[in-house]
């Protein structure tokens, strides 16, 4: 049965059509076969499936020849006896020849279909292959959580597809990607672990199918408007890992068909476990780069301490790009990309001498030379520690202008916009911080400072963003609410992008 959601989703391209997508046997045979190259002929159903290199090879076309001869030796000895003796040898051998017609007919039956099931296991394994390849060079666990929605979507043919993931702390499921539900379901989904069908899954470790939801006792915990559902667990389970749970992944609303059958049971399970494998992987790397960064803040923590001018300066920056990441519509693994990028952005000035950094008056043009590669020194430290490109190119870009007279003359277009968002946030930090040649600005004159070089040295839409922020009181803990101005913020832009 086709709900009403799927018939939007065939309409909208989201799924293909199970009649036009070529998924539904189509008529043809083998161009070697001789009876259908010569004679347009298809006497057996299973000759659609035919995979043989030859006419040859056939054991019908074998059978066929074989049993002709035979009546045709019969009907020649028959004529030679004649009489009633020759009728009987004609009948008996044209009898034996239908027989081995048939005997040959069963047996051909059983074996292509053998062929044409080591033919499918073979496509299938091939698509298995092919979606681990796609898996593997995806940037960022939401990516990959997103591409296997997509692909276990298209591959079952189905309207309704959910991939859960648990919480830091292993007590909820949360779905990371999901199509054909409401974006408030999915955003507001916290399954206890251990409840709930998915929750159970989970726990147990144990798939589950049901064909009717309206006849099975937890009816209740499926969803109401799927009658086909099925739930497995991603797990990875070996000496290497023991049992190590992943997540749930979740379809339903089979499309073109009232349940799933035995063959899209066999490929959701290949496809569980392949998608297990590479969410396992990205948790991997994840965890490795958490690790990365508390190394690289703790270092940045020391660098800043031992000068009282600039301790906090990159906690201070991140908490900013953040606030300005939000209102420019940063979600999930991007606006994590730029917290981190904003945390680590003068990462390199560990390369940079103290006398440098420390200096009290006027930089000379070789300092202020040495000074600007600390922007190549971040990106070095940032690939040698497996961060992603968008974060290096964040750290190199944040001292861009939009006229071209930054560090590397980058000008709009060229300078990502996690660079933009963070020159503006490092520019609002440094004015309103105390330096050693001169004192800090207000936070007016800072704002206005950054209002005059909206267009030229700042991105517009980064300028009204922290402006709006700022004047909304999201950044209070930086600023005592008696410092913050109440000014009517600028028209809202859109970042160049």
């Amino acid at each position: 049965m086709r709900t009403a959601h799927c018939e939007d989703a065939i309409r909208s391209g989201e799924v293909p059509d199970p009649v036009t997508s070529g998924s539904a046997p189509r008529a043809g045979c083998n161009e070697n076969c001789l009876l259908w190259r010569k004679f347009r002929l298809q006497p057996f159903e299973l000759c659609r499936f035919c995979t043989l290199p030859s006419a040859g090879r056939c054991i019908m076309i074998g059978a066929g020849a074989l049993a002709a001869l035979l009546i045709g030796g019969a009907a020649v000895a028959g004529w030679l006896v004649g009489g009633a003796a020759g009728q009987e040898i004609l009948v008996i051998s044209a009898m034996l020849g239908v027989i081995l017609l048939l005997l040959a007919n069963s047996y051909n039956h059983v074996w292509v279909g053998s062929r044409k099931e080591v033919q499918r296991l073979h496509e299938e394994l091939a698509r298995q292959q092919g979606f681990l390849r796609e898996l593997s060079p995806l940037p960022s666990l939401e990516d990959c959580a997103a591409h296997i929605v997509a692909a276990t979507a298209e591959r079952l043919r189905c309207g309704r597809v959910s991939l859960m993931l648990p919480d830091d702390n292993q007590e909820y499921l949360r779905i990371a990607a999901a199509r054909g539900l409401p974006k408030d379901v999915v955003r507001d989904t916290w399954v206890p672990i251990g409840e709930g069908v998915a929750g159970q899954v989970f726990r147990q470790d144990r798939p589950i199918h049901v064909s009717d939801v309206r006849t099975t006792p937890t009816a209740s915990m499926l969803p109401a408007d799927s009658w086909a559902y099925m739930s497995a667990p991603l797990l990875l389970s070996g000496m290497q890992w023991g049992t190590t749970r992943v997540g749930v992944l979740n379809v339903a609303e089979p499309i073109g068909r009232d349940d799933f059958s035995m063959e899209d049971e066999f490929v959701f399970s290949n496809l569980c476990q392949a998608a297990s494998v590479a969410l396992y992987n990205q948790m991997v790397i994840g965890t490795v780069k958490k690790g990365n960064v508390e190394v690289l803040e703790t270092l940045i923590n020391a660098l800043e301490a031992r000068d009282n001018y600039t301790r906090g300066h990159s906690e201070r920056v991140s908490e900013i790009a953040t606030a300005i990441g939000t209102r420019l519509s940063f979600r999930g693994e991007s606006l994590e990309q730029l917290r981190t990028a904003a945390r680590l952005h003068d990462v390199g000035k560990i390369g940079i001498p103290d006398a440098i950094l420390a200096k009290r008056g006027p930089l000379t043009d070789e300092e202020r030379a040495t000074i600007r590669r600390h922007t190549d020194i971040g990106v070095k430290i940032l690939s040698q520690a497996s961060f992603l490109p968008a974060t290096m190119e964040a750290v190199r870009g944040h001292h861009e202008r939009l006229d071209g007279r930054g560090y590397y003359g980058l000008t709009r277009r060229e300078i990502p916009i996690a660079a933009r968002i963070i020159a503006v946030a490092d520019s609002l930090d440094a004015m309103t911080s105390a330096r050693p040649y001169r004192d800090a600005l207000t936070l007016a004159d800072a704002l206005e400072e950054l209002r005059r070089g909206r267009g030229r040295q700042f991105d517009e839409a980064c300028v009204d963003a922290i402006t709006q922020a700022i004047a909304a009181g999201e950044l209070a803990d930086l600023w005592p609410a008696a410092s913050v101005v109440e000014a009517a913020p600028s028209p809202q832009a859109s970042p160049a992008v």
